[in-house]
């Protein structure tokens, strides 16, 4: 009896450790992050988040071109985390409180829309 007990626990074992694990992409509306973009985001990444903004000039490191392909391949939680703790030694602030949990996502989707 023990044994058989022990024989079905690692079966679920097995199958629960080799099962893959998705994880979903933001769901989010890139309209409404594009909004979001051109308030919070625009004056230093540009209006088309090429990191060319009049203010880019004056900024040292430049700012990220959002559209290239080290910033897009940066995980979502990656983009996240840059957004609310910004980036140390750059002018990327801080947006920690800023933003509710689904206009971070609206913003990480259009960030993905912006593509070279």
């Amino acid at each position: 009896m023990l044994g058989t007990k022990v024989f079905s626990l690692m079966a679920v074992l097995t199958v629960v450790s080799v099962s893959p694990v998705t994880i979903a992409a933001p769901s989010g509306n890139p309209e409404s992050g594009r909004k979001i973009y051109l308030e919070s985001c625009q004056s230093c990444h540009g209006p088309t988040g090429k990191g060319d903004s009049d203010m880019a000039l004056y900024l040292t490191p430049p700012p990220s071109d959002l559209s290239a392909k080290p910033t897009q391949a940066k995980t979502d939680a990656e983009l996240r985390t840059i957004i609310l703790q910004g980036r140390p030694g750059t002018a990327m602030a801080s947006f920690y409180g800023a933003f509710e949990e689904a206009q971070l996502n609206d913003l990480i989707t259009y960030i993905r829309s912006i593509k070279s």
